[in-house]
Parts: structure tokens; sequence; C-alpha cells
């Protein structure tokens, strides 16, 4: 198989991480039964000599799925999966190793493991690309956090829309916010993300929650977005004007007709820590606000009206995690 740029390791590794989820449960699995089949061993509920041979027929499945990608399965105990690569000419290899929470190390070949480096800073240089390979690699665990629909509720309930006939929902990862749109009871609804992983989960899940097939997925750039001028009658931005820019912004109002209405959440200031790839991704163009006044001042200056701004608190833990949703008005002509 061919090299792997980047994004597409980036890419592949997130489609492959329910499959590495699962090696690793049986890996302990399979330990814990190989032990108890040894002369003494303690006694598990998992089973005997049957259930240690089954987890062996699948852990070899599963190691197989990874080949099949182009991947380099290289450890086992931990993980460690290379990505055949290359940079500035050089022949390298991508380097994931179980627990590592994104792909972001390769080494020469020639060196292995003992050589391994951190990816130079130009690799994480913000484009689309690269942006979407690292959305890709948090797809899969994506909806394991139940803020992100919290906040899309909180969205659609203040749009203040009765059957809106074209919504258009902007980055929208998983499909959070397009699907509690459909309450709305709207004509179609487009979902876009530069995500293809992202994509795909929504589109996995649309089989039931979207059953009359109202929702069209595209991965598309988000600005511009591929919706026509003056085409939508509401616009839903979840979780990710921070990642877009003021640019943004300004597209919300073309894409709108007049007296359309948007929708979006923004992180408080203070409270806004990304990792270190995703901070290298987020534009220095737009301010992101600490107090509702902000946020109202920010929706003003872009050119909307009718501005409400209201704080989400969602206890999560031992912490409190906060956003200002923001509804606006585009002006009428």
């Amino acid at each position: 198989m061919g090299l792997f740029t980047v994004p597409e390791a980036r890419a592949e590794l997130a489609r492959l991480r329910p499959v590495l989820d699962e090696l690793i449960r049986l890996r302990a699995d399979a330990a814990e039964l190989a032990a108890s089949l040894r002369p003494g061993g303690r006694e598990t509920a998992l089973g005997g000599m049957p259930e240690w041979k089954a987890a062996q027929a699948r852990l070899d499945d599963l190691m197989t799925t990874v080949q099949r990608t182009g991947a380099e399965l290289k450890g086992f105990a931990p993980l460690l999966i290379d990505f055949p690569a290359e940079l500035d000419g050089v022949d390298v290899l991508l380097c994931w190793l179980e627990g590592d929470p994104e792909l972001c190390w390769y080494h020469r070949v020639d060196l292995g493991f003992a050589g391994r480096r951190r990816l130079p800073d130009r690799v994480a240089v913000v484009s689309e690309e690269i942006a979407a390979g690292l959305f890709d690699g948090i797809a899969a665990h994506y909806d394991e956090d139940t803020f992100h629909g919290l906040v899309a509720e909180a969205l659609v309930d203040g749009l203040g829309c009765t059957s809106p006939e074209h919504v258009l929902d902007v980055a929208t990862g998983t499909g959070v916010a397009a699907f509690a749109a459909l309450r709305l009871q709207p004509g179609e609804v487009l979902a876009i993300d530069i995500s293809p992983g992202m994509i795909a989960q929504a589109e996995a899940k649309a089989a039931t929650r979207d059953p009359a097939k109202l929702i069209t997925w595209q991965v598309a750039s988000a600005v511009p977005s591929p919706m026509q001028d003056e085409g939508a009658d509401a616009v839903l931005c979840a979780s990710s004007l921070h990642f877009l820019g003021a640019a943004a912004l300004r597209d919300w109002l073309r894409a709108l007709r007049p007296g359309g209405r948007v929708g979006f959440s923004l992180p408080l200031a203070s409270a806004f820590r990304p990792s270190e790839a995703f901070a290298a991704i987020v534009p220095t163009d737009l301010k992101l606000p600490e107090t509702e006044a902000d946020a109202t001042e920010l929706a003003s200056e872009a050119g909307f009206t009718e501005v409400t701004v209201k704080r989400l608190d969602v206890e999560s833990g031992d912490r409190v995690r906060s956003v200002f949703v923001v509804h606006a008005t585009k002006p009428g002509p």
C-alpha cells in the first residue's frame, strides 16, 4: 500500500479506534483466561479453554483488520502502530503508542522506536487538511461527551423557528445539532463538516435518528459554506465557531435569508483550554467572550440584530462547564 499523509493517518487511526478498544479489552480477557488455565491458576468468571480460544481467534481477526489498512502493528502490549509516510523526502513511520491521545510522533524507518520524535511544528500549520485530521481523531468517541447534546438542544430551543424550509448546520461533528433540529420539522437540513470521520459517525446514526432522510450530510468547508446566498432560514453552529473565526459570522449573514435566525455557542475565554494540537488551529481573529455583554457585542458587530445571550452551566464530574449560547437575526432588506 502507499504512504500516508499525516491527516490520512490520523483519519485512519480514528476509524480504527473501535477496533483498538476491542483489542485492548480482549487482550486483558485473554491474559486473565490464560493465567486461570495454568496449573494452580486462579479461577475467572470469564470462562475456560473455549473462551480463551475464542478470544485468541478474535484477537487475530482484529490485528488483521489493523494490518489491512496499510498500517503496521509493531507492538501488542502496549499497542504500537506505525503508518508509513514521508517527511522532507525521508521515509518515516508515523508512530502511535497506546495511551497517546493523538498521532503526533514519528521516527525514521532506519532508527526504530529509539529515534521517535514529535512531529515538527510546521506539520501542524493551520489548514483544513490538518484540522480535518485532528477532528477525525476524536470522532469515534465524540458522542461519549453528553455536553455536546445539551448545547445543541439549547441552540435549537432558542431559534424560535417554526418549520424552517432550509436549515444549515455548520461544523456538524457527529450531527448532534442537526438531529436536534429535526423537531422543528424542517423541510431539509444541510449538515457539513470538514472531518470525514465525524460525518461517517453522523451517517451511521442517521439510519435510526433520521428515518425520513431530511438531513443531507456533506464533507465540506465551513467558510464559505456550500449554502447558496440567502438560501437558509436558520443556521446552527454548536461548539465550533472558535475554530472557524470571524469569517464564519460573515458567511452566515450571506447564507441566511433576511429575517433568518442563527444559533451558535462559544466557550468562555477564561475556561477555554485546548490541547496543544487543537490550540494550533484556533484562529486569532475572533476574541472569545468573557461575559454575556462580550458575546452580544460579538454578534452585533458582525451585523446581526435581536441578539440574545444565555450562559449555559453544566456540572460535569468535579467541575462546571460553561458556554455562551447566542441567538440572533439577520436584518431585513
